[in-house]
């Protein structure tokens, strides 16, 4: 299944010593409908629920299938005062979207505790 994705960075210790740390990953699939995956790392719940009111929206606004550039639009309007939305990468390695979402995730690094 052809699937693209762009991982989620957030703009960490922004005085001291800013940097860029990854948080979650979108994942937009190939099939009809909002073929469209959003996960984040533990910690990052804000994000998450930003994400979730993305979705929340196209249904509220009756939207029945994501346009060629959603992931492009997303990338574009994240402010670099808050974070980042990397590269866009496709790839036919994965199955699903929830297969590539928790793949990818999984090899995200995690910050230090």
């Amino acid at each position: 299944m052809r699937l693209r994705y762009m991982i989620e960075h957030a703009l960490r210790d922004r005085d001291m010593n800013p940097r860029y740390e990854p948080i979650g990953v979108w994942v937009q699939g190939s099939g009809p409908g909002l073929d469209i995956v959003m996960e984040y790392l533990p910690g990052n719940e804000d994000a998450q629920e930003e994400a979730d009111w993305v979705i929340n929206r196209l249904v509220e606004n009756d939207i029945r299938s994501l346009p060629g550039d959603f992931l492009e639009y997303h990338r574009s309007t994240m402010s670099p005062y808050r974070g980042m939305r990397g590269e866009i990468v496709e790839t036919e390695e994965y199955a699903t979207a929830e297969e590539c979402a928790a793949r990818v995730l999984s090899g995200l690094p995690r910050p230090p505790t």
